[in-house]
């Protein structure tokens, strides 16, 4: 297979980098190469043909630059849960990458970015000129590695867009309120929700990839500098809780949630119109379809309700 036919996914451990592989690696479009801080483990995992593991940091190897030539990089590298130096780190691992890839004469890069550059005090689901807003480390870091890539790419042969990505959701991922809540009415513990005008902007990690599969697949002369890549819409925590109900109770007795009174009014909702004219992509996984996906993987090989952890949390 050709140069033209590499990807390099850096990140391949992570909740998306994974699911990218997975979806990439038998294809035969691509001859995949995933870089990971756990190349041994994720080889065990999921072999495949297609795909070669790799350390995260063989960028640092004199064969990088071989490996980088011609190739399309996706980097769903990102330090999402640290602080501090790992932070720093990461950004610098992140920039370290760009320039080589770049300097390599890599044919395309693809950053995962987030919606959190945007205010998260917002009302509609952002577009791609909605004003940049980042409010926490995390989307500062986002938006500073979305300005690197800009900087190292503006001047090159190098195509290359930022994806700012909807809070992603599906099966592994426990942080969020979807997974959550699927564990507290498995354990059949109660449920209080705070009703109010405050909606959450999700995208299941399915369609998350195949928005990366759309960009890779469409003209790189097309592409713009950045996508939004969300389903236009947006989910209270009322709406959350009777999307799982809903699928729990084909299974067990669900107790209504207590409600209470609240009073923010915001909106994390993020639009896909022009990855949609540009690419072709529309978002295909319902709530209904991730909460379903989400509480046979926590339902798993485990009789009864699973062993979960931290009761008591309000949602």
């Amino acid at each position: 297979m050709n140069s033209g036919h590499k990807l390099v996914v850096t990140g391949a451990g992570g909740f998306l980098g994974q699911r990218l592989v997975e979806r990439l690696k038998d294809g035969g479009q691509f001859r995949v190469y995933a870089l990971s801080s756990r190349p041994d483990a994720l080889r065990e995992q999921t072999g495949g043909r297609a795909v070669e593991y790799l350390h995260r940091d063989f960028i640092e190897t004199d064969r990088a630059p071989e490996l980088l030539r011609g190739a399309a990089l996706v980097n769903c590298a990102y330090p999402r849960n640290s602080a501090g130096t790992e932070i720093a780190d990461g950004l610098r691992y992140i920039q370290r990458l760009y320039w080589r890839a770049v300097r390599s004469g890599a044919s395309a890069i693809v950053n995962i970015s987030s919606q959190s550059v945007y205010s998260q005090h917002r009302t509609e689901a952002a577009t791609e000129t909605t004003p940049v807003c980042p409010e926490s480390p995390y989307a500062v870091g986002k938006y500073a590695v979305e300005l690197m890539l800009e900087s190292v790419c503006r001047e090159s042969g190098t195509a290359y867009t930022s994806l700012r990505m909807a809070s992603l959701i599906g099966p592994g991922f426990d942080q969020r309120i979807v997974n959550r809540l699927a564990m507290k009415l498995l354990r059949r513990e109660s449920v209080t929700i705070v009703r109010q005008d405050k909606e959450m902007g999700f995208l299941d990690v399915e369609d998350a990839v195949g928005a990366i599969v759309a960009v890779l697949a469409c003209p790189r002369e097309r592409w713009a500098p950045v996508y939004n890549v969300g389903n236009g819409r947006g989910y209270t925590a009322e709406d959350v809780f009777h999307a799982v109900a809903d699928v729990l109770r084909t299974r067990m007795e669900v107790d209504d949630a207590a409600l209470e009174q609240g009073s923010e009014v915001s909106s994390t909702a993020v639009s896909f119109e022009r990855l949609h004219r540009d690419t072709g992509f529309v978002p295909a996984v319902s709530l209904h379809d991730s909460v379903e996906r989400i509480v046979d993987r926590l339902c798993e090989g485990t009789p009864g309700s699973p062993t979960l952890p931290e009761r008591g949390r309000r949602l």
